[in-house]
This record gives C-alpha cells, sequence and structure tokens, in this order.
C-alpha cells in the first residue's frame, strides 16, 4: 500500500512525553541604552521526540519511518503524547464534552476566535491547545483568555492563527494536530543493545 503524507508516527513504538514548544522567533538587540525588539519570522511549533530504549525488532520500524520524510521534503502529521485534551476533561470519565469540534465563526484582532456549535459542557481555560483545520491544513493555539457558555464561546489564542485556517474551520479540542517537517540533524541513535533514538519536528505553515 502506497504511504499517504502527511503519516502518523508509526504505530507501537512508545516514546517519552513530548510537548509543543512555540519558538516565537524574536530577536532582541540593544541600541542606543535601549532594546529593540524584532520579529524576524513567523512563530512557528516545535516539538521533540524521544523514544524508549528500543528492542531490536522496533528500531527498524522508527528508522524507516525517518527515512521516509526524506529529511523534510515529506511531511508528518502528529500531536503531543500529553495533556491531549483540555485539563478539566483530562480523566477519562470527563472526556466526552472535548471530543466534538466546534466550528470558527470569525476571528477580531487578529486572534480573537468567535467559536459555536461545542458541547454545552466543554471547560475551557488558559493554557489549553486547541486545533484549528481547514482542507486538509492546520494551525495550533494556545489559549490565553476564554468566555462564553452554552454552545458558543470567545477564545483568544497566541499565536495569531494561519490565515488559511479562517471562518469555517473545524476547533478541536481533543489532540490537535500539526503537519510538521523534520529539522535537518536532529535525528540521533544512541548505542548500546537498547537504542534510544531522538529526533526534532518544525511545523510546516502552507
Amino acid at each position: 500500500m502506497a504511504i499517504t503524507f502527511p503519516r502518523e508516527l508509526p504505530s507501537g513504538i512508545r516514546f517519552r512525553h513530548a510537548r509543543f514548544m512555540l519558538e516565537d522567533n524574536v530577536a532582541a538587540s540593544p541600541s542606543n541604552g535601549m532594546v529593540n525588539y524584532t520579529q524576524f519570522a513567523d512563530p512557528v511549533w516545535r516539538i521533540d521526540f524521544t523514544t524508549v530504549p528500543l528492542r531490536e525488532s522496533e528500531f527498524p520500524i522508527i528508522d524507516a519511518w525517518w527515512k521516509s520524510l526524506r529529511g523534510g521534503l515529506k511531511a508528518a502529521l502528529v500531536t503531543q503524547n500529553v495533556t491531549c485534551r483540555p485539563l478539566a476533561h483530562a480523566a477519562t470519565a470527563d472526556a466526552a464534552p472535548a471530543q466534538d469540534t466546534g466550528v470558527l465563526d470569525s476571528i477580531t484582532n487578529g486572534n480573537v476566535l468567535a467559536v459555536s456549535s461545542v458541547d454545552a459542557g466543554l471547560v475551557l481555560a488558559p493554557g489549553d491547545l486547541i486545533g484549528l483545520e481547514k482542507t486538509g491544513k492546520r494551525s495550533l493555539g494556545r489559549i490565553t483568555e476564554v468566555s462564553g457558555t452554552g454552545t458558543s464561546r470567545t477564545i483568544t489564542i497566541e499565536p495569531p492563527p494561519r490565515s488559511y485556517t479562517d471562518a469555517g474551520s473545524a476547533v478541536r479540542f481533543e489532540k490537535p494536530m500539526l503537519v510538521m517537517r523534520p529539522i535537518p540533524k536532529s535525528w540521533n541513535v544512541t548505542d548500546g543493545p537498547l537504542p534510544v533514538v531522538s529526533f526534532s519536528l518544525v511545523e510546516t505553515p502552507a
């Protein structure tokens, strides 16, 4: 069967905890007694994966997966493996309200989202992650402020969503995923009979 890209991490390979981390791409430079701040590129999300010690039968699986990405010419589709839904719904028994997707109605001020069609029992808080999806393209944001009840919410996120996830996008609260590509030279394998593999991926805005 032909491989479909972007592809998810191989099943059966266990990883240590990995979290999305935002690289804000802001530089600070002193000038005439002041400090100038400049954003030299759009912020992007990064994630660093490390496997548990691998059996001899497991290493070829992750190695083949990595090689299939061709150093970044092909993309992966990944989520973090901790805190996969809003913290208020972290327990499996309370997961249901976070498993429905909402609909993005509008964006104001660049990062304030009007979201409808959410489960009335959904509880969001600053620090939670949400994903936006439209026509196969994805964006990720961390909530900094939220208000509203019932089936509608007003959600402020950072960073601002990508322009291609506009009104009509699905809003995902559980397991938000990003299209990401390998960071060159990040692949590392330890020596020994139970090797540990580590590698890093970075968001690739469309």
